[in-house]
């Protein structure tokens, strides 16, 4: 295997192991507003954060495994 698709497969793991920790971190802290009830966000505000911050979780996810795989 040559250099670049090394370098590219371990840039998308880091990439799919940083997305997982913070697809992580975001499901505990959202356990823990639910915990503390110290949510302050409306309903809209809510469904908009979590559809933005969910699109670019998949997007990441599909991104690093397609750099883990297809290369």
């Amino acid at each position: 295997m040559d250099y670049p698709s090394i370098l590219i497969k371990i840039t998308g793991v880091v990439l799919f192991a940083w997305t997982a920790r913070n697809f992580y971190k975001h499901l505990k802290h959202k356990h823990a507003d639910r915990a503390n009830n110290a949510n302050a966000q409306s309903v809209s505000e809510q469904v908009f954060n979590n559809l933005l911050l969910y699109l670019w979780l998949a997007f990441m996810t599909a991104f690093s495994l397609g750099m883990i795989f297809n290369n």
